[in-house]
């Protein structure tokens, strides 16, 4: 296979897009942003494991990124992408896995590296330590940081910093597949029952022990309410075992708008999150929301007063905002929605070609 190596419109900027083994919404933000900016005149083609990328059907070239840090597999994976990477004006890489092949020895064009995750605060011991000094030795190969919320630029080096720039991810608005009944029919819950909904990785991230003790003190106030939870994940057994009544594990899903816009409620429990979309994407759809303290958590509030706010790690504050909100909720489909301001995909696309022309 022989790759291009300059831009195939005369002129264009040429700023391919190395993707990790990422899920959610890192691939979510990757769909969302290479065509836009195909339409803005730019050429992106997507570099990345092979998997479905949303509108874009597929990455444009298969690297197998791998998830672990394997010298060899990574070495493979430089390999593949380098002659993709040739003649690029910027390279942009989205996550550790990726900023370290699309950094490796060899490239030539500046490195642009989005930073989603920063290793979580709650973690300890060597294992933090070693982490931390291997994410700061991918992202110092970066000649821009782009982050996706002021949590995270306070996460990273100090050093680091003035060569960041926060832009929130950029996400497409949410569209429903499938209507609210028959989701509902496939979780085995009657359709005017009351139902929350939490969209997570079963992982201890998202804070599932917290959510999961709070729903023991809601159903007694609301026995004919469920708590549907939409993912997978290593903790998949561990929670099930956990889980008392009224609780649904409805697995993972491929357009999460479907299980959203089929709540009254969507709770996001996370401890610790950059831009929890989930929480985007419910105050799209005009889903209230039950959120911890994450993130963006606070703008999004501020400005819409069907998000409440709890702690982290509050289970009896999580425990009353469920209750409160399920025995007021409008059920779904009758308010209104659409992304908030601050996430306009248009002018999130300007902030990230400006990142790009600081570099050319």
């Amino acid at each position: 296979m022989t790759a291009p190596v300059r831009a195939s419109r005369p002129g264009a900027l040429r700023v391919p897009q190395v993707l990790g083994p990422a899920v959610g919404g890192i691939r979510a933000h990757v769909a969302a942003l290479a065509p836009r900016l195909e339409r803005r005149g730019v050429d992106a083609p997507v570099l990345g494991p092979s998997g479905g990328l949303g509108p874009l059907g597929e990455v444009s070239v298969a690297v197998g990124i791998p998830a672990g840090v394997s010298p060899v597999r990574l070495f493979r994976a430089r390999r593949t992408a380098r002659p993709w990477l040739r003649g690029a004006d910027v390279v942009h890489a989205h996550g550790l896995k990726a900023a370290a092949v699309a950094g490796g020895p060899g490239r030539g064009a500046p490195l642009v590296v989005t930073v989603h995750n920063v290793v979580l605060p709650d973690a300890s011991g060597r294992v933090r330590r070693s982490a931390s000094a291997a994410a700061e030795a991918v992202w110092s190969l970066a000649d821009r940081l782009v982050v996706p919320s002021e949590a995270v630029l306070s996460g990273l080096p100090r050093r680091l910093r003035s060569r960041s720039r926060v832009v929130v991810p950029v996400v497409d608005a949410p569209v429903p597949r499938r209507a609210r009944r028959e989701v509902r029919a496939g979780w085995g819950v009657d359709d005017d029952a009351p139902v929350v909904v939490a969209v997570a990785r079963l992982h201890p991230q998202k804070g599932l022990d917290d959510l999961l003790a709070a729903w023991s003190e809601v159903l007694p106030a609301v026995p004919d309410a469920r708590l549907v939870l939409v993912g997978d994940g290593p903790e998949r057994l561990r929670l099930q075992g956990r889980a008392g009544p009224g609780v649904v594990f409805a697995g993972a899903s491929d357009n999460a708008a479907d299980e959203l816009a089929a709540a009254d409620l969507a709770v996001v429990s996370s401890r610790w999150e950059a831009v929890p979309l989930v929480l985007v994407e419910a105050v799209a759809l005009g889903i209230p929301v039950v959120s911890t303290r994450v993130g963006v958590a606070d703008d999004v509030a501020s400005g819409d007063p069907s998000v409440h706010i709890v702690e982290v790690g509050d289970r009896a504050g999580m425990a009353v905002a469920l209750t409160e909100r399920l025995r007021v909720t409008v059920p779904s489909g009758s308010r209104g929605g659409g992304l908030p301001s601050w996430c306009d995909p248009d002018h999130l696309v300007d902030r990230v070609l400006d990142v790009y022309r600081e570099l050319v």
